[in-house]
């Protein structure tokens, strides 16, 4: 989980963050979040890049992947509980049909997009693709996430409803995100399905409770000890070794990663805020881009041409998409 060059990243910035930006404060703004989810999503490119090429530079990188789920899923449940928290009740008007329809029609267009070029790559195609996703194998590579964040946004949808403080309600959306972790566990489904799921209610706490956590990690203790103690308590859980807890240990670091940008801030830009626009659909199509780049028609031998290649036809690929679904949204609307 933790890498030698991820502890070295994250000990220079709050090197920095105790010295020369001890009083830099950067909010986490629309922007920051459409360019995180942007960086983070060619991270994710290159963190598959191993699983179909021999390419040992970016083994690191692969390493970081759960980091880098809880990451995206902390950003998911944080704009959420923003968006609530604007809105409120209201908010819930048309959850499923404007909210839930932006995640679900772009999953089963570029699902089944693949599995007809899949099929006329290779010629075979599984007729058994539900009993698959049952078992935690999803007909589009690396499309896991997308089934997990629906789900919580059914959970989401159904738990706001209630009357109770919003407070109660995030507690609640974490005890839910913490049993359906459990339940994913026990049924044997693979350890990315559910490591890092914590993260998406955490960014919904976190929300209602930044200007406090902002503050204590603020003060002149808190400046000091806040990101060591969060990392500590995310060792701890992982030194415990019992899997599940490893759903705790990827809360803190994402803890103590939010923290910290809290001073450096994200770079930010019209690339930056191009890649955070398409995101969602990279992070469906890069999967597909790699299994036929090097399938029966097309097969890229080189290594590095092959993730070059990937990395530019599926950002070009996630524009197209990109600008087709918002086409469609507003013909629904």
């Amino acid at each position: 989980m933790n890498s030698i060059s991820f502890i070295l990243i994250i000990g220079l910035l709050y090197l920095l963050s105790i010295s020369i930006w001890r009083k830099r404060l950067v909010p986490f703004t629309i922007n920051e979040s459409s360019s995180f989810k942007g960086i983070l999503s060619v991270l994710i490119i290159l963190s598959h890049v191993n699983f179909h090429a021999d390419l040992p530079v970016f083994l690191t990188i692969t390493k970081w992947a759960g980091t880098k789920v809880a990451l995206f899923f902390f950003i998911s449940g944080y704009g959420l509980m923003s968006s609530y928290s604007i809105k409120g009740r209201e908010y819930l008007k048309g959850f499923f049909s404007k909210r839930i329809w932006k995640i679900v029609f772009p999953l089963v267009f570029i699902t089944a997009v693949f599995l007809l070029l899949y099929y006329i790559d290779s010629g075979l195609f599984n007729s058994d693709l539900l009993n698959d996703l049952l078992k935690g194998i999803t007909p589009l590579p690396y499309s896991w996430f997308a089934y997990i964040i629906i789900i919580f946004y059914i959970f989401f949808y159904f738990v706001f409803l209630a009357k109770w403080s919003l407070q109660i309600k995030s507690i609640v959306m974490m005890i839910l995100a913490f049993i359906f972790s459990i339940g994913l566990y026990h049924f044997g489904f693979d350890r990315a399905w559910w490591v890092s799921n914590l993260a998406f209610p955490f960014g919904m706490v976190y929300r209602l409770n930044e200007e406090k956590i902002i503050q204590i990690s603020r003060t002149k203790i808190g400046n000091i000890v806040f990101v060591p103690s969060a990392l500590l308590l995310a060792g701890l859980f992982a030194f415990l070794k019992i899997e599940i807890l490893y759903v705790f240990s990827y809360v803190f670091i994402v803890l103590a990663v939010i923290v910290l940008l809290s001073y450096s801030g994200l770079p930010d830009g019209r690339l930056f805020n191009f890649l955070g626009k398409v995101s969602y659909e990279t992070y469906l199509i890069h999967g597909a881009v790699y299994y036929l780049l090097r399938g029966n028609h097309i097969f890229i031998e080189n290594s590095y041409i092959y993730l070059m290649c990937t990395i530019l036809l599926t950002l070009l690929l996630a524009y197209i998409f990109n600008k087709f679904f918002s086409k469609v949204y507003k013909l629904k609307i």
